[in-house]
């Protein structure tokens, strides 16, 4: 099994908040993807895209990206075609935000995963509405393992079910403030001890290349394993 790290390398036409970096970069994918009517309509439907970003990086102490210094955020596909689709639009469009310097598509061979470890926030919303988890990790634990088997069954077209996780940890203090559309979010950091099976592998796997929980799209949920 494979999935592809597409990574993008950009110089800043303008200073950019850290928190600002997702809808930044969330908006540069979406304006390539409007070029090609496939990955316009995958775009635009209600539907698990199957890709995931990160921020930019290296990461600023002071927590502004500068204008016109270089940048690079990684994108992460598990399909190569969509992959190079995208590498191929982000070379012809204009953004306000970033000057494209350079891409690359990398491959990565599965290896057997420990742990995952969110390197982006992660988004749940309860059903109230509500973004504050307040230390409910049965609540993000059952959520984690549901978005995961949905995106499954999406690709594979069956059902597979396990409880892959064998612990769950939060590792920030307080709930990250994110700027999203004209609202806020709450967002949470996690690392996630993996079972050693072979479903437990292929789910965890899942959610390394396409992220976790909610608007992974956006840039939430993105993972390292060791």
């Amino acid at each position: 099994m494979e999935y592809y790290n597409l990574k993008i390398v950009v110089s800043l036409k303008n200073d950019i908040k850290y928190e600002n970096t997702y809808q930044k970069i969330s908006d540069y994918i979406a304006l390539s993807m409007l070029q090609d009517e496939k990955t316009k309509e995958l775009h635009e439907k209600n539907t698990y895209k199957m890709y995931n970003f990160c921020s930019l990086y290296p990461f600023e102490k002071d927590g502004i990206y500068k204008k016109g210094r270089i940048y690079t955020f990684d994108i992460k596909f598990i399909d190569l075609e969509f992959a190079m689709k995208i590498k191929q639009l982000i070379t012809v469009i204009q953004s306000k935000d970033f000057q494209l310097i350079m891409s690359n598509i990398q491959t990565n061979q599965y290896k057997r995963i420990n742990r995952l470890i969110t390197l982006t926030p992660c988004i749940l919303t309860k059903n109230n509405g509500d973004y504050k988890i307040d230390g409910d990790l049965e609540l993000v634990k059952s959520r984690i393992i549901a978005g995961i088997e949905k995106k499954y069954k999406q690709l594979y077209g069956n059902k597979i079910e396990s409880d892959f996780i064998q612990d769950i940890i939060q590792t920030n203090k307080t709930p990250i403030k994110l700027p999203y559309k004209n609202i806020f979010l709450l967002g949470n950091k996690f690392e996630i001890v993996v079972k050693q099976d072979e479903v437990s592998q292929k789910l965890a796997h899942l959610a390394l290349s396409t992220g976790i929980l909610e608007k992974n799209s956006q840039g939430y949920g993105f993972c390292k394993a060791r």
